[in-house]
């Protein structure tokens, strides 16, 4: 009788445990938030839009000048031999997150000096865990700390530094919430504080444009590509019959509240995020 395992680590060539990953103090990635991740949902024992997920990841890569040294075969493998590992029955679910850290510091300087040097996979570390998708609704307010800098190259990547989410979901639950969701710079409607945000308003959904400053959304883009939903400049004014929803790779929440306005559609968020995935 096997124990059944619910988390997994992978650093180095080695299979450990998540909390047995030791990070150099002097590692960019730890001191200063230089990096960047993916989370990819598990499903049938696959990786659920590995492609799309990799592609972003190479994105961010480029927008921050990280070098992203990752064989696309030999990830995959891994994430294969992960999955067999956590050996999973077919109707359950886990995630693995990819970490890519720029590499480790000489000194005590912000400057980048490392990078180059590293060994391919060394920068690279995976987190498995079993979980179970999120689809219970929540109430939001409207972060009044926190805004997203659309203009910023930092906003359009998935990188370490969680200061801001945190921050608001610190502020949410002070006053009762469940989450934030924030406004760029010019008060637009963007996202939330780890999910991208859709919107059934008079039988049409949309969801805030990329010029908001929000994430590129991988389920998002997903619903773009069914031309499922429409990118629009959206103000924060939301109606009562406005159907809401939280979603990221792992989760497809109906938002009941934003501040005092209680939302009243009946929304089937299982079936949606099927669709998406499907």
């Amino acid at each position: 009788f096997t124990k059944m395992i619910e988390t997994l680590g992978w650093h180095k060539d080695q299979w450990l445990d998540i909390d047995r990953i030791f990070i150099a103090a002097n590692n960019r990635g730890l001191k200063f938030a230089d990096g960047i991740f993916e989370t990819i949902l598990i499903k049938e024992n696959k990786p659920i839009l590995f492609d799309e997920h990799l592609k972003r990841l190479e994105k961010s890569s480029k927008i921050l000048n990280i070098n992203l040294k990752i064989n696309k075969l030999t990830l995959r493998q891994l994430i294969h031999d992960g999955i067999k590992k956590l050996s999973l029955k077919n109707d359950q679910f886990a995630s693995v997150r990819i970490n890519y850290s720029r590499g480790t510091n000489e000194g005590r300087t912000l400057r980048i000096d490392s990078t180059l040097e590293t060994k391919n996979l060394d920068n690279l570390w995976l987190e498995f865990y079993r979980i179970k998708p999120n689809f219970n609704p929540i109430n939001v307010c409207i972060s009044q700390t926190e805004k997203i800098n659309e203009f910023s190259l930092i906003s359009k990547c998935k990188t370490f530094s969680y200061n801001q989410a945190i921050q608001v979901l610190t502020e949410a639950n002070e006053k009762s919430f469940d989450d934030s969701i924030l406004l760029n710079t010019s008060g637009e409607l963007c996202c939330g504080s780890t999910f991208n945000l859709l919107i059934k308003r008079n039988n049409q959904w949309i969801t805030p444009r990329k010029e908001s400053g929000c994430l590129e959304g991988i389920m998002v883009s997903q619903a773009l590509k069914l031309k499922i939903v429409k990118e629009e400049l959206i103000s924060p004014e939301f109606q009562n019959d406005d159907i809401i929803v939280a979603i990221n790779s792992l989760s497809c929440r109906q938002i009941n509240q934003v501040n005092d306005l209680k939302l009243k559609p009946k929304f089937d968020p299982i079936y949606f995020w099927d669709l998406l995935y499907s």
